[in-house]
């Protein structure tokens, strides 16, 4: 669990201070990328490749990407890329993704299984890039000022808020919460901050912004035996475990976790 924020302006005080509420999703290493146009700030959790060369933000020629998340077949994605001649300097996921666009650029995006909210700047065409894992795992939040055209990101709400000009509740979505339980649309519970939707890419170049999904879906039934389940499961599990720290697993004492954990 890493954390991300930025915005589309240097601003390197304002970062700081938003960083500190996402301190806690990454307390092994932190990092700030600022240019005329950006301000990235990354939380790290060290899961995959320890040494501080995997450290973000990340960059490769003119792409700087921060990234929370995991990426299940970045060993086979590694693999392929190295064929188009691409060298790696860590054994990490994060460069993984950077070559992985560098060569297909938002198809890259299709090739990834793992949870995920990414954020990549062009420098040379000045465009960012938010992408959110097609399950919705990983959470990516973003508030776009229309007065003055400053945008702003983040793995967290309370980020965005030091940025929200007037705090209101938005009573639609309160009231979703209140009856549901939960919070299926792109409104928040504060007007005016919105989350990237589950499979969603976010473009923002020229201040305009351009959203649409990368991935779509589509869904077939098959009926399976227990044994086909069963491996099914297994599989999935391995290629999970991709970590290089200690593999844990809390039980609800639900079927699915039981099932997991067996």
């Amino acid at each position: 669990m890493c954390a991300i924020n930025g915005f589309n302006f240097p601003d390197r005080e304002l970062i700081l201070k938003m960083k500190k509420f996402t301190s806690n999703r990454g307390p092994d290493a932190e990092g700030l990328y600022i240019d005329s146009n950006i301000t990235i700030y990354h939380n790290r959790l060290s899961i995959l490749d320890l040494n501080k060369n995997a450290d973000q933000p990340m960059s490769y020629k003119n792409y700087i990407i921060s990234f929370n998340g995991e990426i299940y077949n970045y060993r086979e994605l590694r693999s392929s890329l190295i064929k188009f001649g691409y060298k790696f300097k860590t054994n990490s996921d994060t460069e993984v993704i950077l070559h992985l666009f560098d060569k297909y650029n938002i198809e890259a995006f299709k090739k990834l299984s793992g949870i995920f909210a990414i954020s990549i700047w062009d420098k040379f065409e000045k465009k960012l890039y938010l992408i959110r894992d097609t399950v919705g795992v990983k959470p990516l939040y973003y508030l776009k000022d229309n007065l003055t055209n400053k945008f702003f990101f983040s793995s967290s709400i309370n980020s965005l808020l030091l940025n929200l000009k007037e705090k209101q509740i938005n009573k639609s979505i309160f009231n979703y919460y209140s009856n549901l339980g939960r919070n299926d649309n792109n409104e928040t519970i504060f007007k005016g901050i919105f989350k990237l939707m589950p499979g969603q890419l976010l473009i923002l170049h020229n201040n305009s912004i351009e959203i649409t999904n990368y991935l779509k879906f589509v869904f077939s039934y098959k009926e399976k035996d227990e044994d086909e389940i069963k491996q099914i499961i297994s599989d999935t599990i391995k290629k999970q475990l991709v970590s290089d720290v200690p593999t844990s697993l809390a039980l609800s004492g639900g079927v699915d976790s039981n099932v997991v954990y067996s």
